[in-house]
């Protein structure tokens, strides 16, 4: 009985391995949007959750969790390209390089995205005469808050984890 199970549950392993390693070569785009759309989504999710209970709004409002979505599809597409070039362009992953690295995605990159997740939202909101207000005034919050939280996460990233791992 022990050896069936062991062979259950290497199968499993097995097929795991399979499914993973396919969705990190030969799908790598369709995953890392898959993944920044799923993020984006359930961040909006938690967040009107958390609005619902503290009586801000009464409904879940699924519009806004849609434009979500389409935020974290763009995004995802962006960020995807980003970290190909930002590795073809620094490919060692010595200190000095990934500090470079972590410098160019927080002082070009970080800038471009926020733009573009913005953008998206103003777009599929029809308000894009309001993105400007917005980018300066929640971009420039995030913007700071993601000099706090990025460049340690990401100095990790780019140091440890090859490139199909990276994503923010």
């Amino acid at each position: 009985m022990p050896t069936v199970m062991n062979s259950l549950i290497r199968h499993i392993f097995l097929k795991s391995a399979s499914i993973i390693s396919h969705l990190f070569s030969k799908h790598l785009l369709l995953t890392n949007t898959t993944f920044s759309m799923t993020m984006d989504v359930a961040g909006d999710l938690v967040q009107q959750h958390y609005e619902i209970l503290r009586d801000v709004q009464d409904v879940w409002k699924p519009i806004r969790t849609t434009h979500m979505g389409a935020a974290g599809l763009t995004t995802g597409i962006l960020a995807h390209y980003w970290y190909i070039l930002v590795d073809a362009f620094i490919p060692e992953s010595c200190v000095k390089c990934v500090i470079k690295k972590v410098l160019y995605d927080q002082i070009l990159f970080s800038p471009v995205y926020l733009t573009v997740y913005f953008g998206t939202i103003a777009v599929f909101e029809g308000s894009s005469k309001q993105l400007q207000s917005e980018l300066l005034e929640k971009g420039s919050k995030i913007y700071v808050a993601q000099w706090l939280i990025c460049p340690p996460s990401q100095f990790i990233n780019f140091y440890l984890l090859p490139l199909k791992y990276n994503f923010f």
